[in-house]
């Protein structure tokens, strides 16, 4: 993975009764990525928000998502993002309501008839990329399951993913499975024109995580509450207007009062 790193201490407060907590995340556009040295992108204004309103100090690292992830799960920073809330994502951290909607889509290059509407059967014999190890992985590992000499391709990063579809390297027939979103970015700035979509494989909302090994469930509960707070108030749509990016549905935490 290329290696973007940035730290953004985002709130600077007196330390005395405060809460200090370290997150990493990845270079994800448009979710995340590092600008001047510093974590920018929606996730983090909104992880900004929450934090200033539960008095926390709070560390932001850029990193190349497997270091980012090992990091998290071994407990060494409190706090990553983005995730998907997965029962592998759970098996090690605490998974706050969802912040933004994405969609999880299947390209297929230019003059390749596939359109997929849910019968996973029609991708029988076909190569798909996908970025990994992540939920976009997990998801296609999951859809071609049953289907008969369907074949993943676990790729780095989805710049790679892209790339390779684009230049036929996953066959005449091959996919990519990539976030909506993210392909759009990386397919403007890379001058990849020969990619369309072929459909929606699943629709989803990315959220924070926090560890189980260093964060206790009231923390936890707290940032929730903060995000569902923040939501509702109108902010979370007002921090994520300028970034044309869809706000998930204002969820109230399992706990809350």
């Amino acid at each position: 993975a290329r290696a973007v790193a940035g730290m953004a201490t985002l709130l600077a407060l007196p330390a005395c009764a405060l809460t200090s907590m370290r997150f990493v995340t990845e270079p994800f556009p448009p979710y995340t990525y590092a600008l001047d040295g510093r974590a920018a992108g929606p996730m983090v204004d909104v992880l900004v928000a929450a934090c200033a309103r539960l008095s926390w100090r709070c560390e932001i690292e850029v990193l190349p998502w497997r270091r980012a992830l090992e990091m998290a799960q071994r407990g060494e920073v409190e706090g990553i993002f983005t995730v998907v809330d997965s029962p592998e994502r759970r098996q090690y951290f605490h998974v706050s309501p969802p912040v933004i909607e994405g969609r999880y889509m299947l390209f297929a290059r230019q003059g390749n008839g596939l359109q997929f509407k849910g019968d996973a059967q029609v991708l029988a014999g076909r190569v798909i990329g996908a970025y990994g190890p992540s939920v976009t992985a997990l998801t296609l590992a999951q859809l071609i399951e049953a289907v008969p000499r369907a074949r993943s391709e676990v790729e780095p990063d989805n710049r790679t993913v892209l790339r390779k579809l684009s230049a036929g390297r996953y066959g005449e027939d091959g996919l990519a499975l990539v976030n909506e979103a993210v392909a759009e970015v990386l397919m403007r700035e890379d001058g990849i024109r020969n990619l369309q979509p072929a459909g929606v494989v699943k629709a989803f909302g990315y959220a924070f995580g926090l560890s189980r090994q260093t964060v206790d469930p009231a923390q936890s509960l707290a940032l929730a509450k903060a995000l569902h707070e923040l939501c509702r108030s109108g902010r979370t749509a007002e921090l994520l207007k300028p970034y044309g990016l869809p706000g998930s549905a204002c969820v109230k935490p399992e706990g809350a009062r």
